[in-house]
């Protein structure tokens, strides 16, 4: 550490603050010492009273005496008794000894019961919980010690997931109750290789799940990654096969309209953020509870609405219907119609990969283009267009997009110009102002390539070359049957995951973890090496499947 210069005048000050400081330290409560290294080790239990897996014991009092101080945390929560029992134990902690106290009333004849602390009881400076507690007892004679072992591994990487809480039903329970939050008879935590045991369970068939169990709740929550298998097994058992790990959505957010104007022309404008990927929605405008016939598009968070309206829509009302809720907000009435002239969207990227068309989307419902008054410029060269170069979109697309093909090359600079007059509304509204578009095509030597040698597939699936960024780009997957070799021509720079979807039941859909549908994730294997995808350089690269495979059989 670096010191503070001091002058000589100053050091006796100084010895006599020390000197006070030491006194008043003499009297005050001891305290454990500041600073060090962080303590990441859990406490661990030196005994129990009464020791584990005593039977004929009806218990009224548990003593846990350990290895440093320690306080409960959410313990009425986090301490699950299996099988359930009528009344809820109280806990007192004093330093390094927690006691739990019951009634032996709670409890029934001839039953083996399990207690399991899960994060309860955790070290009083940095909270890190007593791992893979469990105490176990019998009201009788014998004690139940059936076990169920099992193994969770990464759907993507085939290695093992630690800390996970698998949790054992009998096999009774219907799933739908499981998803729903039933709690579990017996709960077991995988260890570095993924593997559980469940321990102290009674004879019978079991069926059970593994879950990352953010909230430690013991349910599985929407959103929470987990594995699980359909099939159920006798206690005294093993899985047969691993359990793949993988994520699940999470809940969706409530639609919900944050604003909504309409003006006289029927035309609305909404701001009404979506998450990204959930495209199923519709919109309507209500008057007087009566729908009337709308179009309408999205650009980002915004959405725009037309419709066949009286010149004054009062007390229109729209709405927002998808498949995770519905909405509705009362729209605010603009006498005159809102903007003076049509305007472009955003469109593409100022530099881009060249295309045989492009699409400009407007903020109203076009009517008409006037090709005449459309001109398209390559580098310096200026060309008018003709009718059959421009389209406007499907009233069912929303009617507000004008197709235009380019044919374009690479290494090329364009622009697109509108003379006032160009496109005409729905309503009878023209630009006023000439409205312009420039981008620019990537030159060839701006790409690269991937020449891919794939062998030894476990069998039908879908080949992926994904970018780990965002680029202007899409790379298609590729259904392959057999070994192969296949090519990506042009990969803008940048690193890529290359990937195996495999089909195992050959269904031709690749399975995602749906758990409300019972159903559990295909493999996905990945080749461990990001490649490096470079400007002007074709890259060759040899893949064999059958160590993955054979990693995770």
């Amino acid at each position: 550490m670096e010191s503070l210069g001091m002058k000589h005048g100053q050091h006796r000050r100084s010895a006599l603050f020390l000197m006070g400081l030491t006194l008043l330290g003499g009297c005050a409560q001891v305290s454990s010492p500041t600073g060090g290294p962080m303590d990441e080790t859990p406490p661990q239990v030196l005994e129990m009273t009464p020791p584990n897996e005593t039977v004929n014991l009806y218990l009224e009092s548990l003593t846990l005496e350990f290895d440093e101080y320690v306080i409960s945390k959410n313990a009425a929560q986090q301490l699950l008794i299996s099988p359930p029992i009528a009344g809820r134990p109280l806990f007192k902690t004093r330093g390094k000894e927690v006691q739990v106290e019951f009634d032996p009333n709670w409890f029934d004849s001839e039953t083996t019961y399990v207690l399991s602390f899960g994060d309860a009881l955790v070290d009083l400076h940095e909270s890190n919980p007593a791992e893979a507690l469990f105490f176990a007892f019998s009201t009788g004679n014998e004690l139940d010690t059936l076990t169920l072992e099992g193994w969770v591994v990464d759907h993507r990487t085939g290695d093992g997931v630690p800390g996970l809480r698998a949790l054992f039903y009998s096999e009774s329970t219907p799933w739908d109750s499981i998803w729903g939050g039933e709690r579990p008879k017996a709960i077991a935590i995988t260890n570095e290789a993924g593997q559980f045991t469940g321990a102290y369970l009674a004879a019978g068939r079991y069926k059970a799940i593994a879950i990352e169990d953010v909230n430690r709740d013991y349910v599985w929550n929407p959103g929470e990654a987990l594995a699980f298998s359909t099939a159920s097994i006798g206690a005294g058992q093993a899985w047969s096969s691993p359990w793949l790990f993988a994520p699940t959505t999470p809940p969706s957010l409530p639609a919900y309209i944050v604003s909504a104007s309409i003006d006289s022309t029927g035309y609305s404008r909404i701001l009404a953020p979506k998450e990204e990927g959930q495209n199923e929605e519709d919109w309507a405008i209500l008057l007087e509870d009566e729908a009337l016939e709308t179009q309408w598009c999205r650009a980002g968070d915004s959405v725009y609405l037309w419709t066949e309206a009286p010149k004054l829509v009062e007390n229109a009302v729209v709405t927002w219907s998808r498949l995770e809720g519905t909405d509705s907000l009362p729209a605010r009435l603009q006498r005159s119609a809102m903007g003076k002239s049509l305007s472009m969207l955003p469109q593409w990227p100022a530099k881009t990969t060249k295309k045989e068309e492009r699409i400009w989307r407007f903020d109203r419902v076009l009517q008409h283009v006037d090709a005449s008054l459309w001109t398209l410029h390559i580098d310096s060269v200026k060309r008018l267009l003709v009718p059959e170069e421009l389209s406007i979109s499907d009233v069912a697309d929303g009617g507000n997009s004008v197709q235009i093909r380019t044919s374009e090359i690479s290494a090329q600079r364009y622009a697109v110009h509108i003379l006032p007059g160009g496109v005409t509304s729905r309503e009878g509204r023209v630009n006023q102002d000439t409205l312009s578009w420039k981008w620019s095509t990537w030159p060839e030597d701006h790409f690269g390539s991937l020449t891919l040698e794939v062998s030894e597939l476990p069998g039908p699936g879908w080949l992926s070359c994904v970018p780990k960024g965002p680029v202007d780009m899409e790379t298609p997957r590729i259904r392959c049957e057999l070994d192969t070799l296949l090519r990506w021509p042009q990969l803008h720079p940048g690193k890529y995951e290359v990937g195996f979807e495999f089909d195992a039941n050959n269904d031709s859909i690749w399975q995602s973890m749906d758990p409300l549908m019972q159903q559990t994730p295909e493999p996905y294997f990945y080749l461990p090496d990001e490649l490096d995808i470079r400007s002007n350089w074709e890259m060759e690269w040899k893949w064999t499947l059958q160590s993955e495979v054979e990693e995770l059989e």
